[in-house]
């Protein structure tokens, strides 16, 4: 029998796909999770597009120029910036276990960071990859690689 749990899943909008199907599987088995990439929740959501659209881009490159002269204190100070802070900070606080899927980016490792810190159980699972290597994984209560998706599901079922 599955033992239900609060799991938000931090990772990337590149690997948004993939992270949609797990959330499925993993509501499936009985979980309540948080998604950063689902529409059916009612979660506000964030996208970098969202925020360079405002700023005039019209297209990919001109959004990677509006990025590219800014820097992370520049990004906080919109509104729509600390919102989505905010919104990610909530269900941070209201799970108990996150997932960090790689492949992933800094903002992902700091919510998992976070997580971990404030008590909650914390899993690393995807694509690892060889040559790319992190003592800090070892904060992790489980290590999974895609192929052990299964070990990974037997974990929450603990």
């Amino acid at each position: 029998m599955t033992s239900s749990r609060k799991i938000y899943l931090a990772g990337s909008w590149k690997n948004a796909e993939t992270i949609l199907r797990l959330q499925d599987l993993l509501i499936s088995e009985g979980h309540k999770v948080d998604c950063f990439a689902s529409t059916n929740t009612g979660r506000t959501s964030f996208n970098w597009a969202e925020l360079t659209q405002a700023l005039g881009a019209k297209t990919r490159e001109d959004a990677e120029i509006i990025l590219k002269d800014m820097d992370a204190i520049d990004l906080l100070a919109f509104a729509r910036v600390q919102k989505a802070f905010a919104e990610d900070k909530k269900w941070l606080d209201w799970c108990n276990i996150v997932i960090l899927i790689l492949p992933s980016g800094k903002s992902a490792h700091l919510e998992a960071g976070y997580a971990k810190g404030q008590g909650k159980e914390m899993i690393i699972f995807g694509d690892f990859i060889k040559g790319d290597r992190d003592v800090m994984y070892g904060f992790a209560n489980g290590l999974f690689r895609e192929c052990e998706l299964d070990k990974m599901l037997e974990y929450l079922r603990r």
